[in-house]
């Protein structure tokens, strides 16, 4: 017997963190993702990505700056 979830109202921006920051490292399960999916828009998901690759860069920029500092 197969059960199935209803999408979530109001998706919320936690799980919306956790669904893109779980992506980029790869951990995401399909269970997860099959919960998620239909409450998922695009365009939030989108922002919230670039946001986290530039914070991600920015992030790494200056680590490598303070270690050429020293």
């Amino acid at each position: 017997m197969e059960t199935t979830s209803k999408p979530q109202a109001g998706f919320g921006l936690w799980r919306l963190i956790r669904t893109v920051g779980s992506g980029m490292v790869g951990l995401r399960g399909r269970a997860a993702h099959a919960q998620d999916a239909p409450s998922l828009s695009p365009v939030h998901l989108i922002i919230t990505a670039v946001v986290f690759m530039l914070i991600f860069v920015a992030t790494m920029v200056t680590i490598a700056t303070l270690v050429v500092s020293k």
